[in-house]
């Protein structure tokens, strides 16, 4: 398994890197970390260290490599993880799906700052490139994120995705590794709706190979707060979304919402693409 973790030297990077690392250690993964330049660009990042612009190619990648190998020399777990670093030119998203694609990663680990230099990437919008099919899940960590807990996992269904339609290998893998706990958040389009909710929950056990699964059905109120009052009152280490069009969790992904509930979210919320 690979994880990607895009780089800008900012306190969002450290972040991710720190989170990053614990993942990889579970999982026995390799971490790949990437950071995108702009040609004649100059970045005071982290430490607000400034360094000389370079007219030339390879000197910008000299540059920005010794910038990266300085920058991670400041995480000493990473010394028992297999990991690898690379710098390219290039816009973000751009680098991080095709790194994600020719490396077959299975998931992208960022800081909230890294995430919203690519929310189009999230959309998949930014690019004809990046469009409609992102290679894989990605985990937007919050920058100002204390503890590093991942024994509370929620997933946020609504009724057109009870059943995802999809492989959940990292799902699957995070609850196993970390023999978490997972909260499912169901919310009904309509009060009516009927809904068996130990289907649901028999359904999941089986699916995850795991017994530690509660169901809470949710139908009237704003969705918004709904899901940040379940994710304090439960203490949730990560908020888990299965993103497709047309639906509810296509509502948690518009700009203003996907704002609220990731980029100001107070947990890692992951969304699996």
């Amino acid at each position: 398994m690979k994880i990607i973790v895009p780089i800008d030297f900012s306190r969002s990077s450290k972040i991710g890197v720190e989170y990053a690392a614990k993942v990889a250690e579970s999982l026995n993964s390799e971490i790949i970390f990437v950071h995108a330049y702009s040609e004649g660009y100059q970045y005071a990042g982290y430490g607000a260290i400034v360094y000389p612009i370079p007219n030339n190619f390879n000197s910008y990648q000299k540059l920005y490599k010794e910038k990266m190998l300085e920058f991670l020399e400041n995480f000493p777990r990473l010394a028992t993880i297999k990991y690898k670093s690379m710098v390219a030119p290039g816009r973000t998203s751009d680098i991080i799906y095709q790194l994600a694609t020719e490396e077959k990663a299975s998931l992208i680990i960022m800081g909230t700052e890294g995430a919203g230099k690519v929310e189009g990437y999230l959309a998949g919008t930014t690019s004809e490139k990046v469009s409609k099919d992102v290679p894989c899940p990605v985990l937007v960590v919050p920058e100002d994120l204390e503890t590093f807990d991942l024994k509370r996992v929620c997933l946020a269904l609504d009724s057109d995705n009870l059943k995802p339609d999809r492989e959940l290998k990292v799902l699957a893998n995070l609850l196993k590794a970390f023999n978490a706990r997972l909260f499912i958040f169901h919310f009904s389009k309509s009060k009516d709706e009927v809904i068996n909710e130990q289907e649901i929950k028999n359904y999941y056990e089986e699916f995850f190979n795991l017994q530690n699964i509660s169901v809470h059905l949710f139908s009237e109120g704003n969705t918004e707060d709904k899901i940040t009052g379940f994710l304090k009152d439960n203490i949730i280490d990560i908020l888990a979304l299965l993103y497709r069009k047309h639906d509810f969790i296509e509502k948690l992904t518009e700009l203003g919402l996907r704002r609220k509930m990731i980029f100001k979210s107070e947990v890692p919320v992951l969304i699996l693409k």
